[in-house]
């Protein structure tokens, strides 16, 4: 049996609305406000772990690298994208088997 507990928190007001914000876009309600809450405590106790056991082992985290970093980061593609390549050499093949026949 799951037992929950109720709590009152002090929440910067505008923090909050964004909270809200976004939770009713996610769910269409904002019945899950709790659920979202403890999924956050979660995550981020979860995400403590982790870290204690990558010290643990020895390995050194030392930084977070976001999603726009690594985006950033990528690599220039130097010709055009893999599909075309594919698609022209299907073309090629199909006209070389339609010209045998």
């Amino acid at each position: 049996m799951v037992y929950l507990k109720k709590v009152s928190l002090y929440v910067d007001e505008k923090l909050w609305v964004r909270f809200k914000e976004a939770v009713l876009k996610k769910h269409g309600t904002l019945r899950k406000l709790s659920s979202e809450v403890e999924s956050l405590l979660r995550f981020s106790l979860v995400e403590e772990e982790v870290q204690s056991a990558f010290e643990r082992l020895g390995v050194r985290l030392e930084s977070v690298i976001s999603s726009d970093k690594i985006k950033q980061s990528r690599p220039k593609l130097r010709g055009p994208p893999s599909e075309e390549l594919i698609r022209e050499m299907r073309g090629r093949r199909i006209a070389e088997a339609l010209s045998r026949q």
